[in-house]
Order: C-alpha cells, then structure tokens, then sequence
C-alpha cells in the first residue's frame, strides 16, 4: 500500500523522461490537441493543445509529472471522473495531431470493482466448501455508506460512535484502502501485493478485475482475522462497497450480516 521513491525513479526510466532536446535544435515543431471526454462521450474540460517545441516534454505521457500537475503531461484531474484509458507514450516522429483520454465516473467505476470483488470473494469459499454470500439491498445502502464514511474517519469506529464489529451486533466489518495511484511524483503503475490498488492493464484501459483483486487478495492474506471474517459460517449476506477519489484512492467498505438479525437499525 505504497510506493517508494525508488520506485518512482524506476518507472520515470523506463517510460523516459522525453525533452525536446533530445530530438535536436533542428526538429520541426508538432502540436497535438488533447481532449477530454467521458466514457459516455460527455466533453469534461477544454482540449489542450501542447507543443513538440516546448521544454517541457508535455507532448509525452511522462509518468514522473503528469497527473494532476498541470504543467506537464496528458492527463487532468477531473472532479467526480477517473482515467479510463490512459494514454501511450508518443515521441516527437509518431506524436498524433489530436488524441482522447477517456474518463469514467468514480461511481460507475466503484460500482464495477464492487460487482468484481464480491465474485472474488464467492468464488474462493466456493473452493472452501462454503455457500455464497447472498445479496441484500439494505446492507448494500449501509455498505455505501460506510464507504464514504471512511474518508471522515478511517476506523471501525463510525463518526457517531457505533460500530458493526460491536459485540452481538449481528454484523461484522472488514475494511480496505487504496492509496492514491496518480501522484505528484508520478504514476504507481506497480502493485507489491501488499495492499489493494487501483490497477490498468497494459493496453491502458482501467482494470475492474484486477483492481478487485488487489483488495480481495489483501482481506484473505493480510492476518488470520480478517480472512477468517472473509470465510466466516455465520454471516448469510454480505455486501462491498469501493468509493473513489479522482487520483486514484479509494476506501472500501465490506459488511456481513447474519440471516435474521434483528439489529437493522445501525
């Protein structure tokens, strides 16, 4: 759940830090227009035009000052929207005239990583010889809402002092973070296992899957707690809920609630 400096030097070498100068003084300026546009087709900001001539290698999609600096690169941040599908990087001989980054909703994306993860999770007890988990609205609108919850308070501890890991509550509560994927000092492209993180494929496109995974793998194998919760007998339903931030970072939310339980008010 964190990324070194020496890691960020290691991705800003391998894309390549792209100067105008490493093209000569003699190369023929190219512009490019960058547009920015939803997953629905929905125009979210003004293009941005950017130059082959300048200093700045903003022609590229340089990881080590693109997002959400706005002197360098192309991706914006854009409230309410994440990356949908990033851009490759270009030099100043395949550079296009224009290009499209594509954004998707926070709670579209939210939404697909949830569907994802609870597979995951019915799918690993299933090898365990232990029944599904069923789905329940009432506890989806609670998990929601702890989900944004958490950005107030990060605890098991809800801001007006109860708890679903209370004692006889008929709930219980498991709880994930993902830190921020697009960072001053670049972008995490790399997952060490240790912790959920929003994850792209290589084709660029955002990673529902993957991204589960990530928080999947982290509640079965963090400690013995937590994955005991995951592959608890008792709980009949349970329900997860991701919430997103545009650079990237996330809480989630997971919450199981026994078959009968009385206690539907918290």
């Amino acid at each position: 759940m964190k990324s070194s400096n020496k890691l960020l030097t290691i991705i800003s070498l391998a894309f390549g830090l792209i100067g105008a100068a490493a093209f000569g003084v003699n190369a023929q300026a190219k512009s490019i227009t960058v547009n920015y546009v939803s997953t629905t087709g929905k125009v979210l900001r003004a293009p941005v035009t950017y130059s082959t001539n300048s200093a700045k290698s903003s022609y590229s999609y340089n990881p080590s000052a693109t997002y959400p600096t706005t002197g360098a690169g192309f991706i914006k941040a854009i409230p309410g929207y994440l990356p949908h599908k990033v851009p490759q990087t270009y030099n100043a001989s395949n550079v296009p005239t224009s290009l499209n980054v594509t954004y998707i909703k926070e709670s579209t994306l939210a939404k697909k990583v949830d569907t994802q993860y609870i597979k995951q999770i019915n799918a690993y007890r299933k090898t365990k010889g232990l029944k599904t988990f069923k789905h329940n609205a009432s506890l989806k609108a609670k998990t929601v809402v702890r989900s944004k919850e958490l950005w107030q308070k990060l605890s098991h501890v809800r801001p007006n002092g109860q708890s679903y890991n209370s004692t006889n509550s008929g709930y219980a509560e498991c709880m994930a973070v993902l830190p921020a994927y697009f960072v001053g000092g670049g972008i995490t492209t790399y997952n060490s296992g240790q912790g959920a993180i929003l994850t792209y494929n290589s084709n660029g496109y955002v990673s529902y899957k993957k991204t589960a995974k990530t928080a999947s793998h982290e509640l079965l194998t963090c400690d013995a707690l937590h994955r005991d919760t995951e592959l608890n007998s008792w709980a009949t339903y349970s329900e997860v809920a991701f919430s997103f931030h545009d650079d990237g970072s996330a809480k989630m939310a997971q919450l199981f609630e026994m078959a009968n339980n009385p206690n539907v008010k918290m």
